[in-house]
């Protein structure tokens, strides 16, 4: 399992990326842009080989983006709409996105196999993405799963929801 970390701050604003590993060490630059057809996201590691790819082929309330490993198309990230939260698919790798997206608190599984889960963790230097990844193969397509989905549900929330605060309760 690998931890990664993404500073919000850069996410929201779709500026470069950098992409950390537990000790602090930078591992990934995310860049590109995002919201149009035909734009697209590029993952490389930090010596600047290109790992991974996210390009968007459908503009509606139902987005859809393409992705790519090593230049290999690996499937397809499109939203779906459920009773209570919407969530998204990964067409060929049979990925399920689930959980708490306006709260930053969601899941990727394949079946009952759990991929990967990510929280936003508050932190004095500030607010960053915490992704937890079973398999450090999948951290390239996590990544950009995690940058696409934040731009797709937190821009597009009416103003008084994107300022609720976490509620905790307690047990």
């Amino acid at each position: 399992m690998i931890h990664l970390y993404m500073k919000q701050q850069f996410v929201s604003m779709q500026e470069r990326i950098i992409i950390k590993d537990e000790s602090g060490k930078d591992c990934y630059l995310l860049i590109g842009k995002w919201g149009n057809v035909g734009d697209g996201l590029y993952l490389y590691k930090i010596d600047g080989t290109l790992v991974a790819e996210a390009k968007q082929t459908l503009l509606s309330i139902l987005p859809k983006f393409d992705l790519y490993l090593a230049d290999q198309k690996v499937g397809s990230l499109s939203k779906h709409y459920g009773l209570k939260m919407p969530f998204f698919k990964v067409s060929k790798l049979h990925w399920l996105v689930t959980g708490d997206f306006y709260n930053h608190h969601y899941q990727i599984k394949k079946g009952h196999q759990l991929i990967m889960t990510m929280e936003k963790s508050y932190l004095p230097t500030g607010d960053f993405y915490a992704l937890s990844i079973e398999d450090p193969k999948d951290a390239p397509i996590c990544l950009c799963i995690a940058v696409i989905l934040d731009h797709l549900l937190l821009n597009r929330l009416p103003q008084k929801v994107r300022n609720r605060r976490i509620s905790f309760q307690p047990y």
